[in-house]
């Protein structure tokens, strides 16, 4: 395993930390942006929620979410941080994109945007993306470390802007936005029983609130996606790359397959994956009576009296170091498993630790474990 990240990630820009929760994914990704900032590129990672300490080591105990937080600035290393907030990357869209400072302030005092800001499925998502995408334009970072939003499905996260983009292009919603063929009709006759009933139900000017709302925020959205690009296009392309983070259980080694397949068949490029928190290959253990000799020696030399070992602690030991051992089996089984599943896939691994990392120390220290 003698590649590092200059040569697996060198010509990406962006890189997506994927896989199931619980598996140390934030951890990895925060000791891959360290690693990678110490070879010289200038590196922003952005997450989700770190875990408390790992929060206060990247420096983002106190920061305000949605900013960008410089953690490390050395000779040659540049490592920054940011927190997602998806309300303040809704609104900066909305800001940025909106015809004129009135819509923008008309979209973000909207019950439908703060609603939909908060509750729409994907929308935590989509504000990733959105996120990296504006990261990518401003040109400040040459690797942008995405740590994805907790998932069951690799595809689901990556669907996010496609599912947003749906609710607004929708036929449903183009008519009550008054763009679809009979929309002018619904929304602008008083007496349209429909129109009246649909207020009743939802308040006062809730239909023609709703029809503005939609309206205005697809306009966003277009000019958004015209002057950042596209998304998918971005994800597709050589910039970006995949890091499969799981662990070297038989359920997560499966899991992790299956994930790879997805990505791939989605047309992203699984550049690795790392097994963490494995148990190491111990050796077969010596012949049982030169382990009674050695615990009797021990017993002989302590100047506490100490009973001859007898067959159950001998079998005690025997049982501890099989279990051992089948954990560092199961660890090479799940290592052979992965190389085999995919050409050219690049496995790295991450010894257990007592307690996870959490000080730039020891992100370095895993950085180099995993990937130098």
């Amino acid at each position: 395993m003698a590649e590092t990240t200059s040569t697996v990630f060198q010509d990406r820009r962006l890189v997506l930390c994927v896989g199931p929760g619980g598996v140390g994914k934030t951890t990895c990704a925060a000791a891959l942006g360290l690693h990678a900032a110490a070879q010289g590129r200038r590196v922003v990672v952005v997450t989700i929620d770190p875990a408390r300490r790992l929060a206060q080591a990247l420096g983002l105990e106190s920061c305000t979410p949605g900013e960008v937080v410089p953690v490390v600035r050395e000779p040659g290393v540049h490592l920054d941080a940011l927190i997602l907030d998806g309300a303040k990357v809704f609104e900066s869209i909305v800001r940025d994109n909106a015809s004129t400072a009135q819509t923008a302030e008309t979209i973000l005092n909207s019950r439908m945007y703060q609603a939909t800001a908060q509750r729409l499925s994907g929308a935590l998502e989509f504000a990733a993306m959105a996120r990296v995408q504006m990261l990518v334009d401003a040109g400040a970072h040459d690797l942008i470390v995405l740590d994805t939003p907790p998932t069951a499905n690799a595809i689901d996260f990556l669907d996010a802007p496609k599912r947003v983009r749906e609710l607004i292009d929708n036929p449903g919603a183009r008519l009550l936005a008054g763009t679809g063929r009979f929309g002018a009709r619904i929304l602008g006759l008083g007496s349209s029983v429909l129109s009246k009933t649909l207020e009743t139900i939802g308040g006062g000017q809730f239909i023609g609130d709703l029809g503005v709302f939609l309206r205005e925020f697809a306009d966003v959205l277009e000019e958004f996606h015209r002057r950042g690009g596209n998304f998918e296009q971005l994800l597709r392309s050589r910039a970006t790359g995949v890091l499969l983070v799981t662990s070297a259980s038989t359920f997560s080694v499966r899991e992790a397959e299956a994930f790879s397949s997805q990505l791939a068949a989605y047309g992203l490029r699984v550049d690795a994956v790392v097994l963490n928190r494995i148990d190491k290959t111990v050796p077969e253990p010596p012949p049982k009576h030169q382990l009674e000799a050695v615990l009797r020696s021990g017993a002989a030399a302590s100047p506490v009296a100490a009973d001859t070992p007898g067959v159950d602690q001998v079998q005690r030991i025997y049982t501890a170091y099989a279990g051992a051992r089948a954990l560092g089996e199961r660890t090479r089984r799940s290592i052979e498993a992965i190389s085999s599943s995919r050409a050219n896939l690049q496995v790295w691994t991450a010894s257990r630790r007592a307690d996870p990392p959490d000080t730039l120390p020891e992100l370095r220290e895993l950085g180099a474990e995993i990937f130098g």
